[in-house]
């Protein structure tokens, strides 16, 4: 209906015209007592006109509240009902629907697996989330636990959100969202080796978005020697794990992941090492792995640790600090054990090497140059290694001597391109490099350059190198306890030499310039030098060995390097043992 250019409900007319008339009705009394009645029309329609509107608007503004009124009480009811009603069910599912599906989870798993006990505290359905999640687990062995992994574990809770039951129902698939495991700590005894472990067959198809384990803490000894594994603190996210029915559980599921460690530990099976690894942090989407340290700790002192070994067994101490691994693929490792990366960095390395000669020899072949590159099981690809800075002291004790000597090489700089076993470098030609500086015995300043023909079929590389001003007194500590003898003057000015050598033979020169020199030889029991025996042999040596090179007035002696390679030694040991042989050619007047 419409009066006036407003717009009216019926029941808002019938209101607006009741006190219309009201107000008409005073009007007319009004004008009886004042006996002044309304003549002018015109006027008494524009009041009353106004009157209406006046009393329109007023019964608008009545509506418009209780409207509002009513519209809020209703919605207020509403919600009040969905409180009501989702408090009901959180009643019903923390009362009757928690407890039987904790219990029916238990009674499963127990059932399932004849070795441990699984108790869980508490069990949350989460439906806004269609997920569960259980609180305070523990697992135990049973007491008649006959099995090889005797694990005790503490789960504070596991979360399993977007769980997608129509698929676990009808296509029998599991596919979860995410699944958090949180605080978790392990601790297991392995009884055989991991070989004889049983594989899990997983029977049915598995998809899961994401899995977080949220500090872990695990600790695992082998019973059936000493090695054990320790992680502290860590923190594992896992990507897209898929698993097809029938498939065993193992380490090959794992495709992408991000990973952060405090610390972790390794001790070997003959108890010998104690590995460890500090600060790690690895990041699937930039492929870089970083360690701020690393150990490499025997657990036994110089001679205990040779004392352990039935033959010579070299002793290695080492400290590896910021390390970084570039476009590092650990999924690759763990998959096929594939070393790949285009560059790794080593800021720090401080390492002590000991080998007491005194022990019994094991003979055996020892791979030649590149071969243990070559005969590693998996793809190693490294473009490059750098070590920025780093110290080595190498200590033996020959086999006759009553101490120890010791040489070493600090401020140890270089760089190592092109590792690798891609056989594809069998057609195609690339090489080998390794460029080095130090300073031997930390006064003399050296450099070197190793080249080598990758699958080249002699195991062909050359070795070049230049040593600077060194007094010879400073070898003294490895010379007098491993050669019994020892420099009491002379310089050393400076020494290149160049050599190549293969699976047979090193062949090379070397100028080896010094002046001054002068020997004494040592007894090898009592170390004595000033003994007729002892000074009588030092003459004859020093008659030997030209004092200078070159001697004045005279040409300067080139030293020949020339060393059959024993298959028995180490490809560092031929190294050193073909330059020590210009070394002595440059030495003796009569080479």
């Amino acid at each position: 209906m419409n009066c006036g250019g407003f717009s009216f409900s019926y029941s808002m007319c019938y209101r607006i015209l009741v006190n219309s008339y009201i107000i008409h009705t005073n009007i007319k009394a009004f004008s009886s007592v004042t006996r002044q009645p309304y003549e002018n029309v015109e006027m008494y329609r524009c009041v009353n006109d106004i009157t209406l509107k006046q009393n329109y608007v007023k019964v608008l503004r009545s509506d418009c509240f209780i409207f509002a009124m009513m519209k809020r009480n209703t919605i207020l009811k509403i919600l009040l009902g969905i409180v009501a009603l989702l408090l009901f069910i959180k009643f019903l599912m923390t009362v009757f629907v928690d407890p039987h599906v904790r219990k029916k989870i238990e009674t499963t798993l127990n059932e399932k697996n004849s070795d441990y006990l699984v108790t869980i505290d508490k069990v949350h359905i989460l439906m806004l989330s269609s997920g569960i999640k259980l609180s305070r687990i523990k697992i135990q062995p049973k007491k008649d636990f006959s099995g090889i992994l005797d694990l005790y574990g503490e789960i504070a809770s596991v979360k399993l959100a977007g769980i997608k039951f129509a698929k676990a129902i009808f296509k029998k698939d599991i596919n979860i969202r995410k699944i958090t495991i949180s605080e978790s700590l392990f601790m297991g005894k392995i009884s055989f080796p991991r070989e004889a472990v049983t594989p899990i067959v997983l029977p049915k198809n598995i998809r899961i978005g994401i899995v977080l384990f949220d500090k872990i803490n695990l600790s695992v000894e082998n019973t059936a020697n000493a090695e054990s594994y320790s992680f502290k603190d860590c923190v594992l996210k896992l990507y897209e794990v898929q698993v097809e029915k029938q498939d065993t559980l193992s380490s090959n599921i794992i495709k992408q992941f991000d990973f952060k460690g405090k610390e972790l530990f390794s001790v070997s099976s003959d108890s010998m090492y104690l590995y460890k690894a500090s600060d790690i942090i690895y990041y699937a989407k930039s492929n870089t792995l970083a360690v701020t340290n690393f150990y490499i700790q025997p657990n036994y002192t110089d001679y205990d640790f040779a004392s352990n070994h039935e033959f010579l067994t070299s002793r290695i101490e080492a400290r590896f600090s910021d390390i970084y691994f570039y476009n590092f693929y650990v999924s690759d490792y763990f998959r096929f054990g594939s070393l790949r990366s285009s560059w790794m960095e080593i800021g720090k390395m401080d390492m002590n090497v000991f080998r007491d000669k005194r022990k019994q020899f094991r003979h055996g072949e020892k791979p030649a140059f590149l071969d243990m590159v070559y005969n590693y099981p998996g793809i190693i690809q490294i473009d490059s290694i750098g070590l920025i800075k780093g110290n080595v002291i190498y200590t033996e004790h020959a086999e006759k001597a009553n101490e120890p000597g010791s040489i070493s090489f600090n401020e140890i700089s270089g760089k190592m391109y092109k590792i690798t076993n891609d056989t594809i470098y069998k057609t195609e030609n690339d090489s080998l490099r390794l460029r080095g500086n130090a300073l031997l015995m930390g006064k003399g300043k050296m450099t070197i350059l190793l080249k080598g023909r990758l699958f080249e079929s002699q195991n062909t590389f050359s070795l070049n190198g230049t040593l600077s001003a060194l007094e010879a007194n400073e070898l003294n500590p490895i010379l007098e306890k491993n050669a019994f003898i020892y420099a009491t003057s002379g310089k050393i000015d400076s020494m290149n030499f160049s050599f190549t050598a293969n699976n047979a033979k090193a062949t090379g020169k070397m100028t080896l310039l010094y002046h001054g020199l002068d020997i004494a030889v040592k007894n090898k029991h009592s170390d004595d030098t000033t003994a007729f025996r002892e000074r009588f042999i030092s003459l004859i040596v020093n008659r030997k060995v030209s004092d200078s090179n070159p001697i004045p007035n005279d040409d300067v002696r080139e030293g020949i390097i020339d060393y059959e390679r024993d298959p028995e030694k180490e490809f560092l040991d031929y190294c050193f043992m073909s330059i020590l042989s210009g070394i002595k050619s440059s030495f003796l007047r009569n080479p």
